[in-house]
């Protein structure tokens, strides 16, 4: 065997923080295959040879240590680089730089006099791409001068600081200035530097980019601090408490379709094409609620906005090859499938890929402007070939062309007459793509038609559809990441669906372990603000279909397949969607309550490189069980090895941070896939949880994932029931096992579980007499299912997917009680 096959936890060749005072350190070793092992250390001052008993090295204590590891006659040489705390609890701090434009200033840059490049290391959400933000890693030394960064999730590399310490940065824009980060230019004293763009004429505008500071606490509440300083100087609550929570069904409650991928990527729209599917669809029972009509139907022009492929908007009307109406193609939808309540359709904010046609009758009747195109707003973007210009409606020298769009005083009219046409003929959401290109629009004038775009646009949108009925895309840009759109300024504390990354399922190396990458990365920034998240639509038959199913069910957003006519895995189907009470079919998506975030070692751990290491690792707490669910997903390079890992104790206290406990924590892991339960018992509850608190922790599992592979945890505290204690695991046939469940009360000898969503309930049972179960389901008896899953612990189920309900009727009430 390799030495390469070695893992250790925590990892050789990266350094290890440990509290002030630390004596000792545990590494362990994951080698499933070795059959002799050993580990020599030289501390400089020191050989020695050390056994590994149970695969780990034990007690060492020295600041830099060498270590090579005998592994079957190979050797693996790393360093354990060891920083000690400054301070077992340091002080959390607050920075905020304020930055002014005079009435004549349209740019202006200023360094960021707290942020030495020397200092900081982490995450940077760049803009590589015009309509896309992707997090990446750096040290702000080599923070890249020309690509924007929006936001800065930072931990030190100068030894005088804390190395506990980790630091947000938040640049705040507005609509009135746009602000980015970058670092030094030509001729600038190196350092961070805020960028900051006027989109408004006339008057003072300030702008701020805001700092927190949290010192040996991990990495799960710092950026929404920043955030919440920004939402002072905006002079909103600082929490989120004006946040205003959708209220009633929309139409992203329900599992949706859409025409994307499964008609054809860059395929115009026909009705034939269109019956096709539906056909299909109605065929297999694909039990859909809401269709999207993506791009293709549109009444466009080729060749009216700067080159021959550019393509503008002609008509609110379908395009003559299609053969058929909106009208015609909404009344087939809800003809063929009976179950869709809702029917979308796909647009742009500037009308279509290259805006509006000039000498098209919309231009005349809006008296839209020409707003030249101005490359230089956003440096840095990583711009296509030719080939790539009917996929991101980008050109290689947009400087060339022009966008026709109607001016700030007729944009509402433009959207509402839009919006109007397309419900009159029963379309009841829409999708508005590309809106982060409106950045090119050149000088004050195109940021000022930019904002008042987007701002009649949900107006509109608003008034005719209600609202919560847009989703948002390619809308990564100041005012949505890092500005008052994000913030909840724009909307007035209403929540809105803005897509969380990039397409699912480009032609681009290791893209299904990016995708799922992005979307957590992302959700660390975007869930602390007034946003819904998609993580676009997907595949159940192709691309790794589980891998993203899962990622889905732990997003807030809208859930839409794209599977080719004809094709589709029920089984993924089954485990996203459910019924509530009173539906006649089960196509209710079940998403988790709280977006998963990665867990708070994991943001710092190379979860993406080549070779057998730790996977991506995020999780979700749910409230009304007290549980908590961490998904595991194989992100090494290339999809060629397995991903292994440890989880700590310390890892469970993480994940239940909302569950303050006093005392000891007594329930099990259920693992979805390997069908096993775990006990666990943690008994040290500290106020505060660094990296090393975990790492130092006791192991609970060792877990080994294939490649395209992923692994769901459930964590669930018993329940003293009698003679036995209960965990609810949640509804074992569905991704999102906890999301259902409203409720857990014990009566007597009695478990009662409210839940929302119909499905197999699971209970992991440690019986501590004799005796059996029986199960109720509002309150007629039914059967359950028993199997022992580990020594001394049982697996108990309660099927009730076919219990019927009532109309007027809220949740399932599921009983189970000692017989």
């Amino acid at each position: 065997m390799a030495s390469d096959r070695l893992v250790f936890v925590p990892p050789l060749n990266k350094r290890i923080v440990v509290p002030l005072h630390t004596t000792s350190l545990t590494i362990y070793c994951l080698c499933p295959d070795v059959t002799t092992l050993r580990a020599q250390v030289d501390d400089s001052k020191q050989k020695l040879d050390l056994d590994f008993t149970e695969s780990k090295i034990k007690t060492i204590s020295s600041t830099s240590i060498e270590v090579a590891i005998f592994a079957d006659g190979a050797t693996k040489h790393g360093n354990l680089n060891i920083l000690s705390s400054i301070k077992d609890r340091g002080t959390d701090e607050n920075f905020i730089t304020e930055i002014s434009l005079s009435e004549d200033e349209e740019l202006k840059s200023q360094r960021v006099a707290w942020l030495n490049v020397d200092d900081w290391e982490g995450w940077a959400w760049y803009r590589p791409r015009d309509t896309w933000i992707e997090v990446r890693y750096t040290s702000l030394v080599k923070l890249d001068s020309q690509t924007p960064s929006h936001s800065l999730l930072l931990r030190p590399t100068n030894p005088a600081i804390d190395p506990g310490a980790i630091l947000a940065v938040f640049p705040a824009s507005t609509a009135e200035a746009f602000v980015t980060l970058s670092a030094a230019r030509d001729g600038e004293v190196p350092g961070v530097y805020a960028r900051v763009r006027r989109v408004q004429k006339g008057g003072k505008i300030e702008v701020c980019i805001t700092g927190k500071l949290h010192i040996n606490q991990g990495t799960r509440n710092v950026m929404r601090d920043a955030i919440h300083l920004a939402r002072i100087k905006y002079g909103l609550p600082a929490d989120a408490s004006f946040i205003e929570e959708k209220t009633g069904e929309t139409p992203f409650d329900r599992l949706g379709f859409c025409t994307w991928s499964s008609i054809g990527e860059n395929i115009p729209l026909t009705y034939d094409l269109m019956d096709d599917l539906l056909t299909k669809l109605n065929r297999d029972n694909v039990q859909v609620g809401t269709f999207l009509i993506d791009d293709g139907w549109q009444d466009i022009r080729y060749g009216h906005n700067g080159s021959p492929k550019h393509r503008g908007l002609w008509s609110f009307r379908t395009w003559q090859g299609m053969k058929s109406s909106l009208a015609d193609n909404v009344s087939l939808i809800k003809k063929k499938l009976p179950m869709v309540k809702d029917v979308g359709v796909w647009m742009t904010l500037a009308g279509y890929w290259n805006s509006v046609s000039p000498y098209s009758p919309l231009a005349r009747k809006y008296n839209m402007r020409m707003y030249p195109i101005d490359r230089s707003n956003v440096l840095g973007i990583e711009w296509p070939d030719e080939a790539d210009d009917q996929q991101t409606g980008t050109i290689p020298d947009p400087e060339l062309r022009a966008y026709f769009l109607p001016p700030p005083h007729r944009a509402f009219d433009f959207w509402r007459d839009y919006f109007q046409t397309q419900a009159d003929v029963g379309v009841t959401f829409v999708k508005v793509d590309n809106q982060a290109y409106g950045s090119y629009l050149e000088g004050v004038e195109g940021g000022e038609e930019f904002v008042a775009l987007w701002n009649n646009m949900i107006k509109a949108a608003n008034q005719i559809f209600g609202k919560n009925r847009v989703i948002h895309c390619m809308a990564h840009y100041e005012r949505f990441f890092n500005g008052d759109i994000g913030m909840g300024v724009a909307t007035n504390g209403e929540k809105v669906i803005i897509r969380n990354t990039d397409d699912f399922g480009l032609s681009r190396p290791n893209i299904h372990r990016n995708h799922i990458h992005y979307n957590l990365y992302n959700g660390v920034l975007l869930s602390n603000q007034c946003l819904y998240l998609d993580t676009d639509m997907f595949m159940t038959s192709a691309q790794w279909p589980e891998y993203h199913a899962v990622l889905r069910a732990f997003f807030d957003g809208p859930i839409f397949l794209a599977d080719k006519p004809g094709v589709g895995d029920f089984s993924v189907h089954k485990k996203l969607t459910a019924r509530c009470p009173g539906d006649l079919v089960p196509n209710r998506v079940v998403r988790a309550k709280n977006i998963i975030c990665p867990l708070s070692r994991n943001v710092w751990e190379d979860t993406l490189g080549p070779g057998r290491g730790p996977p991506i690792k995020a999780s979700s707490y749910d409230s009304e069980s007290r549980a908590a669910s961490i998904v595991l997903w194989n992100g090494r390079s290339d999809a060629v090895d397995n991903s292994i890992d440890i989880i700590f104790e310390g890892d469970i206290l993480d994940v239940l941070r909302d569950n303050i406990f006093h005392g000891t924590w007594e329930g099990v892991i259920w693992a979805c896939n390997a069908a096993t339960a775990i006990p666990v018992e943690i008994s040290n509850h500290p106020a505060s949880l660094s990296v090393h608190d975990i790492l130092a922790s006791t192991p609970v599992l060792a877990t080994s994932i294939k490649p395209k592979g992923y692994e769901i945890l459930t964590v669930a505290p018993y329940n003293v029931l009698g003679t036995a204690k209960v965990a609810v695991i949640g509804l074992v046939d569905k991704y999102a096992a906890l999301a259902g469940i409203q409720s857990i009360t014990v009566q007597e000898s009695s478990l009662v579980v409210e839940t929302k969503y119909d499905g197999i309930l699971g209970f992991i049972v440690k019986r501590l007499g004799a005796g059996g179960f029986t199960s109720r389901i509002d309150g007629e008896s039914t059967e359950t299912q028993i199997n022992s899953v580990s020594d001394g612990l049982q697996l108990v189920q309660v099927d009730f997917t076919q219990a019927p309900s009532r109309p007027s009727q809220k949740t399932w009430s599921v009983t189970l009680s000692l017989s």
